[in-house]
């Protein structure tokens, strides 16, 4: 979750390297440099998702998903709430932390988590920085310590968007007691066998995001750190965000040509981003297709995309190196989004782990190109058409699309699978927001 509004924080960052000196192996979200794979229930359940639907979506990515890759199902905002409407609260334990509550989890939510682990699948969950607020009004300790919430509490930091009055405040991390309030946290969840943690409305908090870093580093488990929300991503601060191994690029991201849009700016501002050296990965949301919004009075609906602009949705997050983090309702999923999800080449480019750069723009059409890992001679690209009204017609020589052009290539279009004839100029007809995708080899 995220507001729409671009705020430029001036961050004080501690040096990336005094960091990395408190992250032990289970820090790394993995033993191999390539972006993670998964579910979160957000696009599809809003903050309502119940432990039922939950197992569905594990069921599912255990026995459809898993083989290619995608192994973790993320439940988002909502798992700690006492229920939908006037009167709700989160549930807290002793030590002021989050707890499921029975209105959505009746067996409480390790029951999931190690339902999630008997069948393979990683288990993650959303929280949002700092302290809930009712843990401050009853001044709850914090655990193993003296210290109580008043004594480590900033209640002039507020999520901006996150304003009822069940939510956080920030946590003053100049205050003795304040790193052990974010070990014991982290630690809870840990114990629980927790492999994913999505921490909300800390990008622009980097003490906080280094008192995470810290406290993962001490867990005993393996965890995924996402850093949320996009909207204050500034290229000045990637030192900052490779502390993390996800880190959102754009703010919420929905089924229409504006996300698109929203996902092109903000790749362009990042696309330097050399991050995958430490297993950190531009995050461009989640991927809203199938079912959304089924909690809604109206039973939900379909994701708007045509199916032009699933594949060019596709093909950014397989050029950027995204973390591939579906959302929607994948047991009912259609068979053209599965399609996508499970496209050797998209799941390959992805996987390849390399942050793909503007080659060439000429009015509303863009080449982006991804280089293979260690083999630069071969690659992709991406040609998208930014105009979501209209078809285009475009001619490209070797050099627009970023390839040295006293060179030969071979260029295969993915979609159809066929090669291209040997040119001294390409031409493409491209539909409204629509993208070709090509995959090119250096000529023997």
């Amino acid at each position: 979750m995220a507001n729409n509004t671009l705020q430029n924080s001036i961050w004080m960052i501690l040096p990336v390297m005094a960091v990395a000196m408190l992250l032990p192996s289970c820090a790394a979200p993995a033993d191999r440099l390539a972006p993670p794979m998964g579910w979160n229930s957000y696009t599809g359940y809003s903050i309502a998702v119940t432990e039922a639907e939950l197992l569905k979506n594990i069921d599912f990515m255990s026995e459809k998903l898993l083989p290619y890759g995608y192994d973790t199902v993320t439940v988002d905002n909502g798992w700690f709430l006492s229920g939908i409407g006037k009167g709700i609260e989160i549930s807290l334990d002793e030590y002021g932390r989050p707890d499921s509550n029975e209105h959505f989890f009746p067996h409480g939510l390790k029951y999931t988590i190690d339902y999630a682990h008997k069948k393979n699948v990683k288990f993650g969950i959303w929280l949002l920085r700092g302290i809930v607020r009712r843990a401050v009004d009853e001044n709850l300790p914090v655990e193993g310590t003296k210290y109580r919430m008043k004594d480590i509490v900033n209640m002039k930091s507020r999520c901006p968007w996150a304003v009822k009055p069940w939510w956080n405040y920030g946590v003053d991390m100049s205050k003795p007691g304040a790193q052990e309030y974010y070990d014991g946290l982290v630690r809870k969840y840990a114990d629980m066998g927790v492999d994913f943690i999505k921490f909300d409305d800390i990008v622009p908090n980097p003490g906080e995001v280094e008192a995470v870093v810290k406290a993962i580093a001490k867990c005993g488990r393996k965890i995924v750190l996402s850093l949320s929300p996009g909207d204050h991503i500034n290229v000045k601060h990637s030192g900052a965000y490779k502390m993390a191994n996800m880190v959102r690029i754009t703010s919420d991201i929905w089924d229409h040509q504006g996300s698109l849009e929203t996902t092109f700016k903000r790749w362009e501002a990042m696309q330097n981003y050399d991050g995958a050296k430490t297993n950190s990965w531009l995050d461009m949301d989640m991927i809203c297709f199938g079912r959304l919004q089924v909690t809604g009075k109206n039973g939900g609906r379909d994701c708007r995309f045509t199916k032009d602009q699933k594949r060019t949705f596709m093909v950014q997050r397989a050029l950027a190196a995204s973390p591939l983090m579906l959302g929607g309702v994948l047991y009912s999923m259609d068979d053209f989004s599965m399609s996508l999800f499970t496209h050797p080449e998209i799941l390959k480019c992805n996987q390849n782990g390399v942050v793909g750069k503007l080659a060439h723009r000429e009015g509303k059409v863009d080449v982006w190109k991804t280089p293979e890992k260690g083999n630069p001679a071969s690659g992709w690209i991406g040609v998208f058409n930014r105009d979501a009204k209209a078809k285009t017609t475009v001619g490209r020589t070797a050099k627009d699309l970023g390839l040295d052009g006293d060179r030969g290539y071979v260029l295969t279009d993915i979609w159809s699978g066929k090669k291209l004839p040997a040119s001294g100029k390409y031409t493409f007809e491209i539909p409204p927001a629509g993208v070709v995708f090509l995959r090119y080899e250096a000529a023997e």
